[in-house]
Parts: C-alpha cells; structure tokens; sequence
C-alpha cells in the first residue's frame, strides 16, 4: 500500500508539472505582438547563477532563459551629484499696480429636454448572466482543446468553487456568483451530455476556439468556434448563454437566428463561405443556416 501511495503521489506530481507547463504554453503564445516574461534567480557564494527551483515556471524555460540570466547587464553611468537649482530672481510690482478686473463669469442654461430623465437602472440580473457567459466561453475554449477527455458531469459538479471564485473575481457578490455558478455549470453539463455539444467541442481534423480574424478591410472578429468536418464543411459557431422560460422555446431561437444572422454572415464570408451555427447550451438549442 506504502508503494501504490507513492506512486499515486509522483503521478500527481508530474500532472500538475505538466499542466504548469502547457499553462504556461498557453499564455505565451497569446501574444500578439510582444512578450515579456519575468523571472528571479538566486546567486550562490561565488556568485553564480542558480537553477531555477525545478517545479517552477522559469525552470520550464530555463533551456532558452539561462543565457538571458547569464549575460551581465551593463552597469550604470555614473552621476554626478544634483546641482541646486539656482534661485530665480525677484521681481517687484509697481507701487501703483492693481489687479485687472476678473472676466465675466459664463452664462448658460440646460435645455429642458432629457433633464427628468434617467437612465435605465443596473440590472444585476443582466450582469451575472453576462459575466457567466465569459466564464462559459473560457471553459468551452479549454474543454475544447482537451477534446472532451476527460470531462463529464462529475467534474463539473467538482469545480462549482472554482466557477464562483472566478465570477467573484469579475465583481459579483457570493449570492450573484452563486446564482451564475449555476448558469455555468448547467450550460457546460448540458454541452457535454448534448450530441450537438460534445460534436462542436470534440476533435476534427481542424478547429480553432475564440479565433481572432482581422479581415482585408482592417476589421477584426473573434469566432467562438471554427470547424472543418470530416465531410469537408467548414462551420463558424457562435455560443449564446441566454435563457429562455416557459412556451414558445422554437420561436425565441428563429428570432435569435434574425438577431446574430448578420454577425455570422460576416465570419462566414471571412472564411470562405463556412456554414453558419448558434448554439444555445442551457437551452440545448441548435441553428443553422
């Protein structure tokens, strides 16, 4: 037993070493344009570099970090002690000088329109849903690149803290949070128990999550799925984390189709003509056009 023990914790260890390495991975190459990675290092007694500790981030990169922390920075240009700054000469007013008279003060009255009104106010409601739809979008993006293994709906029960950490983190109150753990939770086990879902999110022989395009015209996109099939379709499929109660469930999804239609038309003809879909996964709703 002593022996399964150990190896059940050295299997830990090297789970978490490796997801500290693709988190890692992930991070650097969302750099568009530049990046700056920062690290410390020790010196031993004769001044010498030290390994980065080897459960640390750096020492994933120490292969192509070391000469950075090697090579001596330049030392610093010596400077010479500030001089005071002189002391600016006195000038004296005239005897007979007087301040001239101030300018008129400004005039101006509020139109009458749009003073009673008021803006509409904060729905909280609103927000959470919104802020749970971000959190959706980002554990759809890593479900998808797992390719499904190793998610179900135990998993997801698991990590209903985790979901409402990081809405608390967006802002909300422990109850919003906790209502939006929910929305979170039910949109992502209804993905993986839906065929539509677990097809969307599961392995093809090309996909891309949160894609970001920037067409001829300078305009830039983020589609939250793009698929090219086994068949040789492409699809750009946008997911909507709205909620729908009572009847007329068919109805509210062909108006969502005219509400986004444009917005997808414009991912599609940025790749090529991909077939179009919406997908609604706390109502496991499914358009495409």
């Amino acid at each position: 037993i002593l022996i399964l023990d150990e190896a059940t914790s050295a299997l830990d260890t090297e789970s978490e070493d490796l997801e500290a390495a693709r988190v890692l991975y992930v991070a650097a190459t969302r750099a568009e344009s530049r990046l700056h990675l920062l690290g410390c290092v020790k010196h031993d007694e004769h001044g010498e570099v030290k390994r980065p500790h080897p459960r640390t981030l750096l020492a994933r990169a120490w292969p192509v970090a070391e000469e950075f922390f090697r090579t001596p920075l330049p030392s610093a240009p010596a400077h010479e002690a500030p001089q005071p700054a002189p002391n600016p000469p006195l000038r004296r007013l005239a005897p007979d000088f007087a301040m001239p008279p101030p300018p008129e003060p400004a005039r101006w009255t509020a139109p009458p329109e749009g003073q009673a009104e008021q803006g509409p106010p904060f729905d909280w409601a609103q927000e959470t849903a919104r802020l749970a739809g971000v959190v959706v979008h980002a554990w759809f993006q890593r479900i998808a690149e797992d390719e499904l293994r190793g998610w179900d709906t135990q998993r997801i029960e698991q990590m209903r803290p985790l979901f409402a950490r990081e809405l608390e983190q967006r802002g909300l109150s422990p109850e919003e949070a906790k209502r939006g753990t929910e929305i979170v939770a039910t949109a992502l086990k209804n993905a993986l128990a839906d065929e539509r879902g677990r097809w969307i999110l599961g392995p093809h022989p090309y996909a891309r999550s949160e894609l970001r395009l920037c067409t001829a015209s300078g305009k830039r996109m983020r589609i939250d799925r793009y698929i090219e099939d086994a068949q040789g379709d492409r699809w750009v499929v946008d997911f909507k984390i709205g909620e729908h109660r009572g009847a007329g469930l068919e109805a509210y999804l062909d108006e969502q189709v005219k509400r986004y239609a444009k917005q997808l038309d414009e991912y599609a003809e940025a790749k090529g003509g991909a077939r179009r879909g919406l997908y609604f996964p706390l109502l496991r709703g499914w358009r495409t056009w």
